[in-house]
């Protein structure tokens, strides 16, 4: 029987230094941050829908980190990056300024303190134009929707609430403050204190270029930055 008692006591032992020999080559000089203390992953009953853009787990590299890291993916309800040890989900713990890079679709995301609407927010940007004066980031967010309870329609009454795709917002990080991209180019130029708005106003006009389309924000913001 003490036998018994013993092995029995040794299984937690084991159990969690197997998982910290795995994990302790995840990390650098300033400490992993694929530790498995997280004990606050949510689960979403009666909500219908994923709180992810994109629900696959992505092989990664972080810049100073060992090359054998564990596949991420973006939680965008809770602005968390999420990975797996032994088949259960833990919560990335955030250092600033860490870059995770998905080496299967080249996407990158930059994990930062940044202020946005007088907000303090310690989370998850995406990368767009990383380098040069001006870069651009934008900002993904999933929402969840709550039907009226006042509403007289019996079928919506009886609904689930469930997540949707907010519209991204795309930031411009101006010597080290985010702001919101405007709608308008002359609001931009002067935004941004563009010496020679001029040459980019034609620019915009002969590659009809839209602020609402990523890809022409991209080629834009390159631009802008080979001018100065």
């Amino acid at each position: 029987m003490k036998k018994i008692i013993l092995l029995l006591s040794l299984i937690p032992s084991y159990y969690y230094s197997q998982v910290k020999t795995d994990l302790e080559v995840f990390g650098n000089s300033r400490g992993s941050v694929f530790e498995v203390t997280n004990n606050n992953i949510k689960q979403y009953p009666g909500i219908d829908g994923i709180p992810y853009l994109d629900e696959n787990f992505h092989p990664i590299t972080i810049e100073g980190y060992n090359k054998n890291l564990p596949s991420v993916r973006y939680n965008a309800y809770e602005d968390e990056m999420e990975f797996k040890v032994n088949n259960e989900l833990q919560f990335v713990t955030k250092q600033n300024d860490l870059k995770f890079k998905y080496l299967d679709n080249g996407k990158v995301y930059f994990l930062t303190n940044y202020i946005y609407e007088n907000k303090n927010i310690n989370g998850y940007l995406v990368e767009l134009v990383g380098t040069g004066k001006f870069k651009l980031y934008k900002k993904e967010k999933v929402q969840v929707i709550e039907y009226n309870n006042n509403v007289t329609n019996t079928y919506l009454k009886d609904k689930n609430p469930y997540f949707q795709k907010e519209n991204d917002v795309y930031l411009v990080n101006n010597n080290g403050i985010y702001i919101k991209v405007p709608k308008n180019i002359k609001e931009l130029t002067t935004l941004l204190n563009i010496t020679n708005p001029k040459v980019v106003l034609d620019f915009t006009k002969q590659k009809n270029i839209s602020l609402k389309k990523e890809s022409d924000l991209i080629l834009l913001f390159n631009f802008i930055n080979s001018l100065e």
